[in-house]
């Protein structure tokens, strides 16, 4: 197999936009906004300080809970008892009680929507069995997602207590987390619910997250604040198949987490475009020979569209990169794969497909091969003959 590196030429014609964000002129410490299918960065601030991230931290417990799901280690209908230690857990709570009995789908609905702390220990508790058997494997996957800078000290981002350490991450560690949460619809069903009603006759509680009823296309994620932390929030939203996710850090105010998530989401869509690169019904640099038939050069199609979400001035610095066999023998089939094609950028594979054979090249008739050996032989000692 030989690699090609094909530098693309790109001819988009973009509109260039202007970055919103200097230092300083939001009213937060850090931030960051990424796309989700493949987290390129879009903007960004102080993206690699650690910080405590308050109720944030839960995002954690929430993936963890869901892929237990997939993975069927437990079911939405899963009893989860709360112990003298949930009901004491203190913050924001649902009020449950030593000796009560939720369902899993419930508990954690109460985590997503109202940030309960006592419903998240107690299920941190059911299903791993401790606390500290919890925070294991939350450490455990944080390396794993390649949250280099997090350390998880808590089920629930409250202050820690004199003498322990808080909950440590960074801006970037919580995009990375939130692009892991936003790939399960479980956790978009629960992060997208406006309101909840946690007991029979209560009143609603509504979501901490404001901008699910203030930003277009926003469905997710999670709310934080402590004094340390400051006022956080993880928010996504999703515009004409473009997802966004905006994690905003250490605001002085309430509403500062929300009006400067908004105004970083707007930017965000306004420089980002879904573009298609390649197309099924396109051929494929370079021909390749092919043996045995009739034809003897064939390019290559993508085996199906390829589509990549960028900032506008990412796309002319891509670039292809194509795997192809050195010749082809006859018969082929229509369809049959044969190397492959990537779109990258700065060495990050954005997109790839298979390269197929466009066309059925069937193997010529005996006849015919004897008589194109022949020729070739004519063709050979003519040279010969006329020197």
């Amino acid at each position: 197999m030989r690699r090609i590196q094909v530098v693309a030429c790109l001819s988009l014609i973009f509109c260039s936009t202007a970055a919103f964000s200097q230092d300083g002129a939001l009213s937060c410490t850090n931030y960051i906004t990424v796309i989700a299918e493949n987290g390129l960065v879009v903007d960004e601030l102080n993206p690699d300080e650690r910080r405590a991230p308050a109720s944030m931290v839960k995002l954690m417990l929430i993936l963890m809970v869901a892929e237990g799901l997939d993975q069927g280690l437990w079911t939405l209908e899963t009893p989860i008892n709360v112990s003298l230690n949930a009901q004491g857990m203190g913050g924001t709570q649902v009020q449950v009680k030593a000796g009560d009995v939720f369902t899993l789908e419930a508990m954690m609905r109460a985590v997503c929507v109202a940030s309960a702390n006592d419903a998240a220990y107690a299920i941190a508790e059911e299903l791993w069995g401790s606390e500290a058997n919890y925070l294991l494997a939350a450490n455990a996957r944080a390396k794993e997602l390649g949250m280099k800078d997090t350390t998880v000290r808590s089920v629930h981002g409250l202050p820690p207590s004199d003498g322990e350490l808080p909950d440590e991450t960074t801006a970037r560690d919580l995009a990375i987390l939130s692009c892991a949460c936003v790939s399960h619809p479980q956790i978009m069903t629960w992060v997208g619910m406006k309101e909840l009603v946690f007991r029979p006759g209560e009143s609603p509680k509504a979501n901490t997250n404001k901008l699910l009823l203030r930003t277009a296309g926003c469905d997710g994620l999670k709310t934080g604040y402590t004094r340390a932390a400051g006022f956080c929030l993880t928010a996504t939203a999703v515009r004409n198949d473009v997802r966004l996710i905006t994690v905003v850090m250490g605001c002085p105010r309430l509403k500062d987490r929300f009006d400067v998530a908004s105004k970083l989401m707007e930017d965000g869509f306004s420089k980002v475009r879904r573009v298609r690169l390649l197309a099924a019904d396109t051929l494929v640099d370079p021909a390749i020979t092919v043996r045995n038939a009739k034809q003897t050069t064939l390019r290559l199609a993508p085996d199906h569209d390829v589509w990549i979400t960028a900032k506008e001035t990412d796309f002319p610095q891509m670039t292809f990169e194509t795997t192809t066999p050195k010749l082809l023998q006859a018969p082929l089939t229509e369809g049959q794969h044969a190397g492959s094609v990537k779109v990258k950028l700065a060495g990050q594979v954005l997109g790839e497909t298979p390269l197929r054979v466009p066309m059925a090249i069937e193997e010529p008739s005996l006849l015919w091969k004897l008589t194109h050996r022949v020729q070739e032989k004519a063709e050979e000692i003519q040279p010969a003959i006329g020197g």
